[in-house]
């Protein structure tokens, strides 16, 4: 494999990671916007007074909320793109073999 190949595949898998990562943070948006939307309809759908149950609800979409905000925290500082760039250094070090 000569270098320009090997930059190639540098070059595709760096963009193969992107990809991943991109649809991934997209697949749990999405999932935590479902699961926000099915939450209020059932808070909107109990009367007032069925108070349990429409606390009971709100702390579950509370919940949603925090899990969501964690989440998103850990991919934005990065601790997923810090394991796939070890992937990155194991790749490379066996095409330098």
């Amino acid at each position: 494999m000569d270098k320009k190949d090997q930059k190639q595949l540098e070059k595709d898998y760096v963009d193969g990671i992107a990809a991943y990562t991109l649809d991934e943070k997209m697949q749990l948006n999405s999932s935590f916007i479902q699961m926000k939307a099915e939450l209020v309809l059932k808070f909107e759908n109990t009367g007032y007074k069925d108070d349990d149950d429409r606390r009971e609800v709100w702390r579950k979409l509370q919940t949603v909320a925090w899990l969501e905000q964690c989440l998103t925290q850990i991919v934005n500082n990065g601790k997923i793109a810090e394991v796939e760039l070890r992937g990155f250094a194991k790749l490379k070090q066996v095409l330098t073999r």
